[in-house]
């Protein structure tokens, strides 16, 4: 072993123990600052959490701050798991999350796809926290943006002003905030794709140029693709265009003491572009036998990696469609008797007291109790009975649901978060901003796991650069790249939010609320379900499916079905021989050439029916041919 060896093997040790301390070693936690009986602190969202670790004091109301200083689909989300608090945060904007710490521990919060995580300790409400001097650093409150609101477990803009109390406040804060994230997806998508194509315009290339002439040695390859100069013009817009979305997350990720699979990918594209861009520019720096360049792999790398990514995106633009139909359910506007004149307002504006006028067809826009009139209301999203229940003076109504035939005269009794619409919406949310007991598994699993895989990384180049065959040091920065890039834990953290967010919404659509991760999680065990009423299984829409005549009448299938009976009358059961003849009627359409009457079987008509002779359809039907009416033929 020489010298150059034993250099790189303690390096090697060297750099494993400090990613050992800089990933796992202590972390300094700062406190809120405590102002007219609410903690509040900012905290800024930029690749990450800073600060990282936040103190509160337990039963103390919270405001958190989120200062959102970056755009994607990454941390436009922020989710209290313990706490069933899930936030958007809309990019380049502050946002207030209102906490209540009840209860005293350590409880972790993360991005929606739970790939930037922070920590929040509770501290007992005996035990006096000092405050570190924090509203110097960011800590607090105004800055500037003058005093925050929000409602409880959703989000605000800063600036936004006093809390709305008005009616479908809280859903009317959900559409903003869907829609925002939304936008911001849609935007994410797009510029996605133009990186995505832009790096296979020009990698691909290099990569059938370089396949071609070193897999299969095919001689006609042109020089001009294989020379290094031309692959660096290539490729260079690859690593930094293309690219930017990874590297910027990737080293924001590092800086913050964490990593992810952006900084698996960072570190093992930048050592590969670098090499090559070494060999390239300064070949007499390295020997002969290692002057190989590897531009085609970093940008399939990244290409690649920012395809997946450009999916992923898709995927979850579909995750919120549940909450965006819950709203869609509230109505817009609403007709207030104030000082004796009907006028028609926003719904926002409707205030507890205010008179209501609900016309037959309108949607009740709040919950409200009936002062006048009598009506069937359609309550099928709410109960799942298909048939309206009949209202009166006296009744309640929920908001959200359809009056269907007489007027009626309410006054507003809930409005805002207090609605049920608005609990049904905040159910949702929690259920799905809740965290699944394999997830904590999960998420314990991936904080170890990227470190250790950089440290394996680490351990591989020494490893195949000490003791590996020659040109040593081209195969250990091979090995090593291969390491990072393969073991992207990408599923391991995004698998289970995913599948929680895809999985109350769906059952939210389908009429089940889904009361929280774990319950999803458990829910093939049940062997026994208990239903209380039928209106829970039906579908909410009577439909014909059958026709049971009374008396003499014979059972006849409906026409539509086409169906023909044994005895060869078309949608008529057959007659038993043995029964007296009843009179019989066929329900199928009349035919253009005549219509067909029913009557007793005869020795002319053995089924009893015949057709009468064409007739003009301008030509008006006779009473005695009615359907039905009469037998002579």
């Amino acid at each position: 072993m020489d010298a150059s060896a034993i250099i790189v093997a303690v390096a090697a040790a060297a750099a494993i123990a400090g990613l050992g301390w800089y990933f796992f070693g202590p972390r300094k936690a700062r406190a809120a600052q405590l102002a007219g009986g609410v903690q509040r602190l900012e905290v800024t969202v930029r690749g990450g959490y800073s600060p990282e670790v936040i103190r509160l004091r337990q039963g103390v109301p919270t405001e958190l701050i989120f200062d959102r200083q970056e755009s994607g689909d990454c941390t436009s989300r922020v989710v209290f798991p313990d706490l069933r608090v899930s936030a958007a945060l809309p990019a380049y904007q502050r946002t207030m999350v209102r906490l209540d710490p009840a209860k005293a521990g350590t409880f972790g919060f993360a991005c929606g796809m739970n790939m930037i995580h922070g920590t929040l300790i509770v501290d007992p409400a005996a035990v006096e926290v000092a405050i570190d001097g924090a509203a110097g650093n960011g800590s607090g409150a105004g800055q500037g943006h003058g005093q925050p609101s929000a409602v409880s477990g959703t989000a605000a803009p800063a600036d936004s002003g006093a809390p709305s109390r008005a009616a479908g406040g809280a859903a009317i804060t959900a559409v903003d905030a869907e829609a925002a994230q939304a936008a911001e997806r849609q935007a994410e998508i797009a510029d996605l794709s133009r990186r995505v194509i832009a790096g296979a315009v020009l990698t691909l290339p290099v990569l059938f140029a370089v396949m071609a002439h070193e897999v299969f040695k095919a001689s006609w390859v042109p020089e001009i693709l294989l020379n290094n100069w031309v692959q660096l013009a290539l490729i260079t817009p690859v690593m930094f265009y293309t690219g930017w979305p990874i590297h910027r997350t990737g080293w924001l990720a590092l800086a913050h003491r964490s990593a992810d699979m952006n900084s698996l990918i960072t570190i093992g594209t930048v050592a590969a572009y670098g090499y090559s861009l070494i060999v390239t520019i300064a070949p007499s720096l390295l020997p002969s036998d290692l002057r190989e360049v590897y531009f085609e792999t970093t940008g399939v790398i990244l290409t690649l990696i920012l395809f997946g990514r450009l999916i992923e995106t898709r995927a979850k633009a579909g995750t919120g469609q549940a909450i965006r139909e819950l709203i869609g359910l509230q109505a817009r506007t609403a007709r207030v008797v104030r000082d004796g004149t009907e006028t028609e307002i926003g719904v926002e504006e409707v205030v507890v007291g205010d008179e209501l006028v609900i016309r037959p067809g309108e949607k009740i826009p709040v919950d409200s109790v009936v002062l006048s009139g009598t009506s069937a209301v359609d309550e099928s999203m709410v109960t799942g009975e298909p048939m309206p229940a009949g209202k009166r003076a006296g009744d309640t109504v929920i908001g959200a649901t359809i009056n269907t035939t007489g007027s009626l005269r309410v006054r507003a009794a809930k409005v805002g978060s207090d609605t049920m619409l608005a609990q049904i919406i905040k159910l949702v949310q929690q259920a799905q901003a809740s965290k699944a007991p394999i997830q904590r598994l999960a998420d314990t699993v991936s904080g170890y796991f990227v470190p250790a895989v950089i440290a394996i990384a680490i351990a591989t180049f020494a490893v195949w650069f000490t003791v590996g065959p020659d040109p040593a040091f081209t195969l250990a920065l091979v090995s090593a790249i291969a390491v990072l890039i393969i073991a992207c834990p990408c599923a391991l953290g995004l698998a289970t939010p995913l599948s929680i967010q895809v999985g109350t919404g769906k059952g939210a659509r389908a009429g089940i609320l889904i009361r929280s991760a774990e319950a999803l999680e458990t829910a093939h065990k049940l062997d026994t379900i208990v239903l209380d009423k039928t209106g829970t299984v039906t579908a909410g829409r009577p439909a014909l499916t059958d026709i049971r005549p009374a008396g003499r009448w014979r059972a006849c299938r409906p026409p539509w079905t086409g169906t023909r009976s044994s005895s060869g009358t078309p949608g008529c059961w057959p007659e038993p021989a043995s029964a007296p003849a009843p009179w019989r009627v066929s329900r199928r359409p009349w035919p253009r050439t005549g219509r067909r009457r029913c009557s007793r079987p005869s020795t002319a008509s053995p089924r009893g029916c015949s057709r009468s002779p064409t007739r003009s359809r301008k030509t008006p039907r006779p009473p005695s041919r009615r359907y039905g009416d009469s037998a002579s033929t």
